[in-house]
C-alpha cells in the first residue's frame, strides 16, 4: 500500500512540474519571438519618427510578471511536494506500533486477539463489559476495572461458553455505575495495528485491521507486542 500511495504522490508531483516545465518552455518561445519582432522594429524605424517605448516597455513588463507567477507556481509546488513528503515520512513511523482511535467496534479475523482500552474520570462501583456482535447479541459478559483512569482490556475472541465466535464486527459495551445508580461516563477506543500507509486521497491515513485511520484521529500510541 505505501510503495502505491507513494507512486501516486509522486505521479502528482511529476504532473505539476511537467505543467510548470512546459509553462516556462512556452514564455521563453513568446519572450524570443518578441525580442526578434522588437529588433526588427527597431533596425528599421525612421530615425526622424522613432518608435514609441511606452509599448513595448508595457509588454517587457507584462513577461516579467507572468515570468513571476510561473516561478512562484514552481515555488509553491515544491513546497507542497515536500510538505507531503515529510507527512507521509512521518506516517510511516506509526508502521508496526498499535493506536487507539476512539471508537467501539473492531473486527476479529478469527484468529487474533481485539484489544480495546476504556476510561473513567471517576471510579464507579460496578463495571459491567459486554462483547455484542453485527446482529446485537451479547457474546460474553464480564467484569471490568471500577477504578478512574485507563484500562486495556483484550479480548480473545471467545463467547461466554469459550468457543471462538465467527469473524466480524464486534463492539464493546460499557455500564459502569456510581454508589447511587448513576451511570459514569466512559470512554471507549478500539486498539490497532498499523500496517502500510495510504496518501493517494486528500490526507494521509493510516492503514489498519479496523481499516483506515486518518492521524488526527488516533488518541493514543503504543509498541506492539
Amino acid at each position: 500500500m505505501t510503495s502505491v500511495a507513494s507512486a501516486n504522490a509522486a505521479s502528482s508531483t511529476a504532473a505539476s512540474s511537467s505543467t510548470t516545465s512546459t509553462a516556462t518552455a512556452g514564455l521563453a518561445k513568446n519572450f524570443s519571438t518578441f525580442l526578434t519582432l522588437l529588433t526588427t522594429q527597431l533596425q528599421n524605424q525612421d530615425p526622424l519618427n522613432p518608435m514609441d517605448s511606452n509599448e513595448f516597455t508595457s509588454q517587457l513588463v507584462q513577461f516579467a510578471q507572468v515570468e513571476q507567477s510561473i516561478n512562484a507556481n514552481s515555488t509553491l509546488s515544491n513546497v507542497l511536494s515536500a510538505l507531503q513528503g515529510q507527512a507521509t515520512a512521518s506516517a510511516v513511523g506509526y508502521i508496526g506500533k498499535e493506536v487507539a482511535v476512539p471508537t467501539a467496534t473492531a473486527s476479529f479475523d478469527g484468529t487474533t486477539p481485539v484489544t480495546w482500552q476504556y476510561g473513567k474520570d471517576t471510579a464507579s462501583a460496578s463495571t459491567t463489559l459486554s462483547i455484542v456482535d453485527a446482529k446485537g447479541q451479547t457474546v460474553r459478559s464480564l467484569t471490568g476495572t471500577t477504578a478512574a483512569g485507563t484500562t486495556t482490556y483484550t479480548w480473545d475472541g471467545k463467547d461466554a461458553n469459550g468457543d471462538t465466535v465467527d469473524a466480524g464486527k464486534y463492539t464493546l459495551k460499557i455500564a459502569a455505575l456510581d454508589s447511587a445508580g448513576k451511570t459514569v461516563t466512559t470512554d471507549i477506543s478500539t486498539m490497532s495495528l498499523v500496517t502500510g500507509v495510504d496518501s493517494s486521497g486528500s490526507a494521509i491515513e493510516l492503514v489498519t485491521r479496523n481499516g483506515n485511520v486518518a492521524i488526527d484521529e488516533v488518541t493514543n500510541v503504543a509498541s506492539a507486542d
